[in-house]
């Protein structure tokens, strides 16, 4: 267990607080893709985790977690009162989600804070990566999008690189992809060569996910995902 420090904390949409925590004298050595469990108390003292995937990539002593609030929950709640000074007590990096072939074509989807561990791999990809990665991000509205401008200048300085963002409640002056994630698989399939798959969201999506690509021929051992437990996401 770590005992880390809030250094920052601000809003990055309406529902989302990026935290940055640090824990001094220690260097994290995570996999991208990989998550920390933030330990919470219930009333009674009684210990709970919640898993959080970092954003940034390791080799300092910080990481950056995105908290999507959810009112009713224990964790995300206690986390957005989080203020500069406090402690925040994370287990070490662990899950079996990373990077495989940075040598084959790659896909990356996201729903919500699922964005989080995807946000790492792509990342990650563009700097190891020979092939050609697209990310399809979903969301409900283009204040829910959190990164964007970030993502944005990811595709700009990467040739091989794609953004694309799909809204389930897009406004009428939206002109990009709308619906959801998993209706827009074909079209970012085609351009790539036998591509690694990589999900993360909500169940939905990656079982979708999952049944799509299959039928498009891509073998099991080339998607990987990690879908949200319901108790686990809205707490």
């Amino acid at each position: 267990m770590h005992d880390a420090t809030v250094t920052a904390a601000y809003d990055l949409t309406p529902r989302v607080k990026q935290l940055l925590l640090r824990v001094d004298g220690h260097t994290f050595s995570h996999e991208p893709g990989q998550h920390v469990s933030v330990r919470v108390e219930t009333e009674d003292g009684t210990p709970v985790y919640r898993p959080y995937s970092p954003v940034n990539r390791p080799g300092t002593d910080t990481l950056i977690l995105a908290v999507k609030r959810y009112d009713d929950g224990l964790c995300s709640p206690w986390l957005h009162k989080r203020t500069v000074g406090d402690t925040v007590t994370i287990t070490p990096p662990s899950g079996n989600l990373r990077l495989h072939d940075p040598a084959r074509d790659a896909l990356f989807l996201a729903t919500g804070t699922g964005l989080t561990p995807m946000l790492a791999l792509f990342t990650q990809y563009l700097d190891e990566g020979t092939g050609r990665a697209t990310l399809l991000f979903g969301e409900r509205t283009p204040a829910d999008l959190m990164y964007r401008a970030h993502l944005d200048g990811l595709a700009t300085g990467h040739a091989q690189a794609t953004v694309e963002y799909i809204l389930s409640d897009p406004p009428s002056s939206w002109t990009g992809p709308s619906g959801y994630v998993q209706e827009h698989l074909d079209k970012a399939l085609s351009p790539l060569h036998r591509p690694h798959v990589y999900a993360c969201g909500v169940p939905e999506m990656v079982v979708d996910t999952e049944d799509v690509v299959r039928r498009r021929g891509i073998p099991t051992d080339h998607i990987f995902t990690e879908g949200w437990e319901e108790g686990a996401v809205a707490d």
